[in-house]
């Protein structure tokens, strides 16, 4: 891809990011766990607001939720609350910092963090690969794809333990 395309391509890729970074959208995720062959099945919603965090409610195929505030994570489902400072959750805050610095217009904050690559549709999509520089963050994560269009569509995390598939739909402003 020639420079110009690829300025394109990852100026259109970080709109879309920054975009979803302040809108709401329903999602389904299938999750394989290792080599069991059963595929989990859950919906719900996720919120996002700049400054503000993200929430993500899982509706089915159980009601919980995990708010990710700028100081902490929430943790909530049939048993009650609980909320984890992030100085206590180091890669989670890792990551929480580097969103918010995307957010507010760092193309360079995932720097140090990930290793991305960029590259484009033939329908004018594109699609991110991004994978972490850490041997402490591969633990939780090895690779995340992230594509879609004027917003991202579709995430696919790998992790140790399995590979999520995560679509979104009916994304909207947050405001």
């Amino acid at each position: 891809m020639n420079a110009v395309v690829a300025a394109l391509v990852a100026s259109t890729a970080v709109a879309a990011m920054q975009k979803a970074l302040d809108s709401s959208a329903e999602w389904t995720m299938e999750r394989r766990i290792g080599g069991s062959g059963k595929v989990l099945v859950s919906s719900g919603t996720v919120r996002c607001e700049k400054d503000k965090g993200i929430v993500w409610h899982v509706k089915e195929p159980f009601e919980s939720s995990v708010e990710m505030t700028p100081d902490s994570m929430v943790l909530s489902d049939d048993d009650g609350v609980v909320v984890k400072p992030l100085a206590q959750l180091p890669r989670y805050a890792e990551v929480r910092r580097a969103v918010d610095a995307f957010a507010g217009g760092d193309t360079n904050a995932f720097s140090g963090v990930f290793s991305t690559n960029l590259s484009e549709f033939p329908d004018g999509g594109w699609r991110m690969t991004v994978k972490p520089e850490s041997r402490a963050m591969r633990r939780l994560v090895t690779e995340v794809e992230i594509s879609g269009a004027a917003l991202p569509t579709n995430v696919v995390l790998a992790s140790p333990s399995g590979v999520s598939v995560v679509r979104f739909r009916e994304s909207s402003s947050a405001k």
